[in-house]
């Protein structure tokens, strides 16, 4: 499966398309990432599963699509600034056994920030916390 990254769409199509069979957005970012299942959103945007189809291994990979729900354009350039903030920050950050890599940041085509992450495996906090309870 590969999964659509333009907003309204959000499609599902074949694991080998380039392009959505719907709306034709390109579905490879950097011709490299693909989104294979959206895996969290909020009010700065979504996260997918994805793989990196530019290793032989094709290992998974996060990409976190900004796509903020704020309006005005002084909202809109904050929650773009802090999306830039946490790459710089990351990136800052190197290797960490309790953060997830950077791998990539930039602006596509269309005009969207995206970072790419290393994907760990496991839970999320919500689930942690619906399986473990309350941490103190």
């Amino acid at each position: 499966m590969s999964l659509c990254l333009n907003p309204d769409c959000l499609h599902n199509n074949n694991p080998t398309d380039k392009f959505c069979q719907k709306c034709r957005f390109q579905l490879l970012l950097k011709d490299r990432y693909r989104a294979i299942k959206l895996i969290g959103q909020g009010g700065f945007g979504k996260t997918f599963q994805a793989i990196d189809e530019d290793k032989p291994s094709k290992p998974y990979c996060v990409i976190k699509q900004f796509f903020p729900s704020t309006q005005g354009s002084n909202a809109l350039k904050k929650a773009a600034e802090l999306f830039k903030e946490e790459a710089i920050s990351l990136d800052n950050l190197g290797q960490h056994p309790q953060i997830p890599s950077l791998y990539a940041y930039f602006t596509s085509n269309d005009g969207r920030q995206y970072l790419v992450q290393e994907y760990i495996e496991g839970e999320n906090l919500e689930q942690e916390l619906q399986s473990e309870g309350v941490f103190n």
